[in-house]
């Protein structure tokens, strides 16, 4: 069954058919419900979209390509609500999303990248990566969050000026070596390594604030060769790990800088596991201010709004702006963990 032959059927025209289930409020009540009704007893519930994509050029679908798996999405708060913001700004115009994970077997991400959507958010993403190629070949509109790649429209606060600030706060309390915990500069990329070697890699939001943190103390003439970096995937208890490892190549370490509130976390259970008081005899910086409940720990970190981050991201990517960098803006908020 199709519009034609149910119209065929009715007596009435194609475009009438078309209206009961795309604009009815151009028919009256009667007529609609006619053709619904009779539509559904021939187990006919619409046009198929996958046509009217072929033929419109439009899916009224954005897709969203982020970092690690697909539960990701669904367990990090600060995505969760940043996921927020997109949806509800999607919900206004109608349109689906789409989510990609970039971390994932081979074949579902290929496949993933050849469905139809009108643009994408790439949520600070590894950019070497073959499906940010394929989504960038497809020239549909992009916007980029926490990182840019121009002419595309970006949504970011800015990552060097808030990393500057967390290192200053903890020079100013005297703190002169440091251990940096941090997602991977690349794919699967993990391990310590003092801060005197280069970082590199496709990842611009890592690089950004872990080459602001090298500046910050450059500039403050602290040793590099007692500091050190631990790259490591984006959970608590891997936070926990890389804090082990930090202080195990370097005891001295009087401050941890973790990347994210996730980190942190994790970075203090294992102070508490180890008889290390926070922050008495270590201090920790997290980043994003996400909620915490009543028993953990009291965080100084950088706060931002990732609702407010997925809305302006998704209003942009509808409109269809490119060369629009948003500046989101952040507050250091200093708490008891420094």
């Amino acid at each position: 069954m199709t519009l034609k032959s149910i119209a065929r059927e009715l007596g009435v025209t194609h475009t009438t058919v078309s209206n009961a289930f795309n604009n009815p409020g151009k028919l009256s009540e009667s007529l609609k419900k006619r053709i619904i009704d009779y539509a559904h007893s021939v187990n006919f519930y619409g046009p198929d979209n996958v046509g009217r994509a072929l033929r419109t050029g439009k899916s009224n679908a954005i897709g969203i390509i982020f970092n690690d798996t697909l539960s990701y999405a669904f367990t990090d708060r600060h995505d969760v609500q940043l996921m927020q913001g997109i949806a509800a700004e999607c919900d206004k115009e109608g349109v689906s999303l789409i989510l990609i994970p970039l971390h994932n077997q081979q074949g579902p991400r290929v496949s993933a990248i050849n469905t139809a959507v009108d643009g994408y958010i790439l949520n600070a993403t590894h950019n070497n990566d073959q499906i940010i190629a394929k989504a960038l070949a497809k020239k549909v509109p992009v916007v980029t969050t926490d990182f840019r790649i121009p002419p595309h429209s970006s949504v970011s606060i800015d990552n060097r000026k808030a990393m500057h600030e967390i290192c200053q706060h903890l020079l100013g309390k005297g703190h002169r070596e440091f251990g940096i915990i941090s997602f991977p500069s690349l794919q699967g990329s993990k391990g310590i390594k003092p801060l005197t070697d280069p970082v590199a890699g496709d990842n611009d939001v890592m690089l950004t604030r872990v080459n602001a943190c090298v500046e910050t103390f450059l500039a403050a003439n602290i040793a590099l060769n007692s500091c050190f970096l631990c790259e490591t995937r984006h959970h608590e208890e891997c936070g926990e790990m890389a804090a082990r490892e930090l202080l195990v190549r370097n005891p001295a370490i009087t401050a941890l800088i973790c990347l994210s509130d996730r980190f942190a976390q994790g970075a203090a259970n294992y102070c508490r596991k180890a008889g290390l008081s926070v922050p008495q005899d270590i201090a920790i910086t997290g980043f994003d201010n996400i909620p915490r409940t009543g028993n953990e720990i009291a965080l100084t970190t950088i706060s931002q709004d990732p609702v407010k981050k997925g809305e302006m991201a998704a209003s942009l990517l509808l409109s269809g702006k490119s060369n629009i960098d948003y500046d989101l803006g952040f507050t250091l908020i200093i708490r008891g963990s420094t």
